[in-house]
């Protein structure tokens, strides 16, 4: 059974009005809303880094 990201897609489409902020969504395939304590977490909060890292100034 495939899974769709129903909730943050929904949530994404909300956020993405908002013109002072920007907003993006990353799927990650095989992963599941607990991603950040199942394994691979690793993964994730390099994904994480990486959108930060594009905003802030070495």
């Amino acid at each position: 059974m495939e899974r769709k990201p129903v909730v943050a897609r929904a949530s994404y489409k909300n956020q993405v009005r908002n013109e002072r902020h920007l907003t993006e969504i990353i799927e990650m395939p095989g992963r599941g809303h607990s991603l950040t304590v199942d394994s691979g977490w690793r993964e994730v909060c390099g994904t994480a880094l990486t959108f930060i890292q594009r905003f802030v100034d070495p």
